[in-house]
């Protein structure tokens, strides 16, 4: 017998982005409704510190092998810190160097980044005479970036402290780099960063005081990342059939979402209720679970996950996402190929007397997203449950 999960905030003000405070919540299974506490789910959890907890599961030891390039993939990310940018003959060298540093010295997720600039092509043309505009410092050179962390949300609780750590910080390999080593507006940056660190400023402000957060460059622009799952969130999932934190795959394609949210139209606009019912909650989950079970028995490889306020329905397991492309980002074809089939929109089918008829893309009468999309596979960690951990206790 298939199981569905569904949940609903009580009646205290509740954040959806995070379990910011203990709430009330229903737990939907199949066999009925089962009231869960959030307050007491998690009580020594929230007045644990940070460090004892991570030792009760042991804290991940980052590799640090001199051998490895420790290139960036898609699969990192997807939100990331870049720490600092390196070019000029010594620059791949300098960068490898930097992200050993980091991982062995400060235990710190680092990768290297290519990316080639050319600065040397017209940028377009303007007047009647259709005059070419070029670049007034024509440079054609390569930069490696080095990029820290594997941060699943820009909510996530080490992300902060792990940028101040990453500014303030004095890795070695920067006594062997100076603008003279490097090209292109990376020696000017070089230079005015010098003059910023001089004097006192030393003491707080180190060579990649400059970093900041971004989204890992290898995912396209609206790629989708996984869903937050926290030790609240496995268990609304833990019952379920065919629980899409059970897949084995990195992505898999969403093609269709249940919000738990209603929506009303107050002036013209349409408004969505910040608070989920339980009712709507638990329509999203039984639909979801049809959905599922019909793929399922079609021999589609179909998986349903809830959360706080949705369900979704995904379909397929892949270990590649895609790869760049110029200035874009082509998916892997398999993954192409399960957007376009499960697309929601008006297609053509024969009804039992032969004719062609216009219908939408549905499975037991329940439509298709207009527009599927890839998500990573949300999985659970030890990090994610230290992330529900210490945000029950700010």
């Amino acid at each position: 017998m298939a199981s569905r999960a569904g949940t609903a905030c009580g009646s205290a003000p509740c954040n959806l982005s995070a379990v910011s405070k203990p709430i009330g919540f229903t737990h939907v299974l199949r066999g009925g409704l089962v009231a869960l506490l959030a307050a007491s789910l998690l009580p020594t959890l929230a007045t644990a510190d940070g460090p004892s907890f991570l030792r009760l599961f042991g804290a991940r030891k980052v590799e640090a092998d001199p051998e490895q390039a420790y290139e960036l993939t898609e699969v990192e990310g997807p939100w990331m810190i870049l720490a600092e940018t390196f070019s000029g003959p010594e620059g791949k060298k300098q960068a490898h160097q930097l992200v050993i540093e980091l991982r062995r010295d400060y235990n710190m997720p680092a990768y290297v980044y290519k990316e080639n600039f050319d600065f040397t092509r017209p940028v377009g043309s303007f007047g009647p005479d259709r005059k070419q505009l070029r670049y007034a410092n024509a440079a054609r050179y390569e930069a490696y970036a080095v990029l820290v962390g594997e941060f699943d949300s820009v909510n996530h609780p080490e992300l902060k402290s792990t940028l101040q750590t990453l500014k303030t910080i004095q890795p070695g390999v920067f006594q062997q780099v100076s603008p003279e080593t490097e090209v292109g507006p990376m020696a000017a940056i070089r230079r005015i960063h010098q003059q910023l660190t001089q004097g006192e400023q030393r003491k707080t402000r180190g060579p990649m005081f400059n970093a900041f957060v971004t989204r890992n460059p290898m995912l396209p622009d609206n790629f989708t990342q996984a869903p937050e799952v926290d030790s609240f969130v496995r268990r609304l999932n833990e019952n379920v059939e065919h629980s899409l934190l059970d897949c084995k795959g990195k992505y898999t394609v969403v093609v269709r979402t249940f919000e738990g949210l209603s929506t009303t139209m107050i002036g013209g606009k349409v408004e969505k209720d910040l608070k989920p019912s339980s009712e709507r909650l638990d329509q999203s989950a039984d639909l979801a679970n049809q959905m599922v079970m019909a793929l399922r028995e079609k021999g589609v490889e179909a998986y349903e996950f809830h959360d706080r306020s949705k369900s979704i329905v995904t379909v397929g397991s892949f270990e590649s996402l895609g790869r760049p492309v110029g200035n874009g980002f082509e998916y892997a074809p398999e993954i192409r190929r399960t957007i376009e089939q499960y697309a929601s929109g008006e297609r053509f089918e024969r009804d039992t007397q032969g004719r062609m008829v216009r219908v939408a893309n549905h499975i037991k009468k329940i439509p298709f997203d207009v527009e599927p999309h890839p998500i990573a596979v949300p999985k659970v960690t030890k990090r994610s449950l230290y992330s529900a951990a210490t945000s029950l206790g700010r």
